[in-house]
């Protein structure tokens, strides 16, 4: 059984960590906008609805902020998503399923750290930053508006990057809510794939979150993203919950 209370926590911690540049309340749901290419700032949370409120107005006033701002109405949905008809009504309007999501716990005090190696931890978005953790081929617009997201965060947070020689082989980011801690956009420059160096980053990451107090990891990890099941696997993950979108069409 899912748990509402584990649920809120981690969304909650989510929305600061990644954070939108507006965000706007519909009837207990909150709205979110920040640009980039990233659903969790372009859709709206449902953990709530308010009693006795229209479905089908609630959902074309979400439409048309959307539309305001040249971008799809797009719904982050879980088990506990309100009102419990939203998905169905959303399938039948013609919303698209997209990217389903595990949220996986793991106990920090269970990752040791790592044996020395070339770390940088940085508090801003430098170029080395970003050239760790962003796709070599996105284009600039993109890249800026990642830049504009890290830039938001004001809760204590860390960039990660190991690096080899000059080059930045690894990066993440890791940001600590509380108890939790969030780590987000690990990557691996592809040259450097395959000799454990993403695992090694995890587990640095991990050893400052705990020396800040956190002491469970939470990840967001896309249900076809086999290579981060895949690093993360050792760590004996928990699943807390799933979610997934639900995007409008032309």
């Amino acid at each position: 059984m899912t748990d509402r209370r584990m649920v809120e926590r981690i969304e909650q911690a989510a929305l600061w960590a990644w954070p939108p540049r507006e965000t706007a309340w519909c009837e207990g749901w909150l709205l979110r906008a920040g640009g980039g290419r990233t659903r969790r700032i372009n859709s709206v949370r449902t953990l709530a609805f308010a009693q006795g409120a229209d479905l089908d107005k609630a959902i074309a006033r979400v439409e048309v902020w959307y539309a305001a701002r040249d971008l799809p109405a797009c719904f982050q949905l879980t088990e506990l998503a309100a009102p419990a008809r939203l998905d169905a009504v959303l399938a039948d309007r013609g919303y698209r399923l997209a990217a389903p999501v595990s949220v996986l716990l793991v106990d920090a005090a269970s990752v040791e750290p790592p044996e020395r190696g070339a770390f940088e931890l940085q508090t801003r978005p430098t170029p080395l930053v970003m050239n760790a953790v962003c796709d070599p081929h996105w284009g600039p617009e993109i890249r800026r508006a990642r830049a504009e997201l890290f830039a938001r965060i004001r809760k204590p947070h860390v960039f990660g990057v190991l690096t080899r020689g000059q080059e930045p082989a690894a990066g993440g980011l890791c940001v600590v809510d509380g108890d939790l801690a969030g780590i987000f956009t690990m990557r691996t420059g592809v040259p450097f794939r395959g000799r454990g160096y993403g695992r090694a980053l995890f587990r640095r990451l991990v050893a400052w979150a705990k020396a800040v107090g956190a002491k469970r990891i939470y990840l967001q990890v896309e249900d076809d993203n086999a290579a981060a099941l895949a690093l993360y696997r050792p760590f004996a993950p928990e699943l807390a919950y799933r979610y997934w979108y639900r995007e409008q069409t032309a």
